[in-house]
Order: C-alpha cells, then structure tokens, then sequence
C-alpha cells in the first residue's frame, strides 16, 4: 500500500501531466484557428460578373489585417464586377470587384501606347486620368480627355518602346484618342473616384 508520502508523489505527478496535457490542447486548439473564406475558382476576365459558381468557401489560417471576405459575405460580392483579372486559386478581396460594369453604356475602351517617360509614378488599374493628346493632325492638336485605365501592361512594347495601356473614355472621344500620334498622362486624385468602395 503506497505511503502518504509516495501518494503525495503520484498526485503531484499526475497534476503536473494534466497541466501539460491541457497546454497541448490550447496549442493545436491555437494552430487550428483557420476561418473559411471566399475563393476564386476559375479564372474571371477583368469586366465578368460574378456568379455563385465562381466562389466557394475555403478555410485559411491568416492575420486580421489580411483584407480577404469571409465566406458568409458572399451575397456582398456576387453580381459585382471584377476590376482586374482575377486568377483561379486567389483568395477575393473586396477592392478587386465593383458594383458597376467596366465599360459603362456610352463609354468605350482605347488602347494606346506611351513613352515611359509620360507614365506618372502611381498609375494603376482604375485609376482616373487626363489624357493630354499632342498629335500633329489638326483633329488631335492640344486636346484633353477625361479617362479611366482599364489596364496597363507590364512592360514596354519591344518594338515602338511604349507602354500600352487601355483606357475607358467617352464614346465620342474614342475616336480622336485612337488617332493621336502622342498621348501624355495626367494621374488625377483617386478620393474623386465616384466607384471607389466605400464612396456613396
């Protein structure tokens, strides 16, 4: 029969092994803290509505500060247009969708090709410019354009040096932007930007 000494001895062990047993408990319990969240999966063009079918809910183990849309917001995003191309795989984040079409009715998208010299610091997808077309037809001397970049490539053309970009314009513009010889960018102040989320 075990002495109150040996007793003492069991019952200490045997509180110190459920202690460790707990902490382990509270670890893995930590570890396996993951939330579902939306994710893309197939690939959607820049312009394409989304669908229900394009979405699903996969659990991620992130930081709070990682913007991504939890699963059950999903009815905030679907119908929503993608700003930019979103790959297959990617996890949704909110700013990478708007509630409007990309080209808006009497809109159209030009491409053109910049120096990159002319491309201000900052320019991105969706941000609003002036573009300023210098040509030397008389239809495209001095003249200004209101636009929004649709997209811009990534590096300048191999053979005519420029940067390409696509902008969003007035249907009427369309034509003079087309036909400009030389086309400079004035980057406008994104907080005027009637889409931007958050906006009214």
């Amino acid at each position: 029969r075990p002495t109150p000494r040996r007793r003492a001895r069991i019952a200490t062990g045997a509180a110190i092994a459920a202690v460790a047993v707990a902490g382990n408990v509270a670890i893995y319990s930590s570890l396996d803290s993951s939330e579902d969240v939306l994710q893309v999966v197939r690939d959607v063009r820049a312009g394409e509505q989304l669908t229900a079918d394009d979405l699903r809910p996969v659990p991620v183990d992130l930081d709070a500060s990682v913007p991504v849309l939890a699963a059950d917001e999903a009815g905030r995003v679907i119908g929503q247009y993608a700003r930019v191309h979103l790959a297959s795989g990617s996890l949704l984040v909110e700013q990478l969708v708007q509630p409007e079409p990309l080209v808006a009715p009497g809109k159209a998208v030009v491409a053109i090709g910049v120096v990159p010299s002319a491309i201000p610091s900052g320019l991105r997808e969706r941000s609003q410019v002036q573009l300023v077309l210098a040509g030397t037809g008389a239809e495209t001397a001095e003249r200004t354009v209101s636009g929004r970049v649709v997209a811009r490539g990534v590096e300048a053309d191999s053979i005519s040096g420029r940067f390409p970009l696509s902008v969003e314009v007035d249907a009427a513009d369309a034509p003079s932007l087309a036909a400009a010889d030389d086309v400079r960018v004035v980057l406008l102040d994104p907080a005027n930007d009637p889409i931007a989320p958050g906006d009214g």
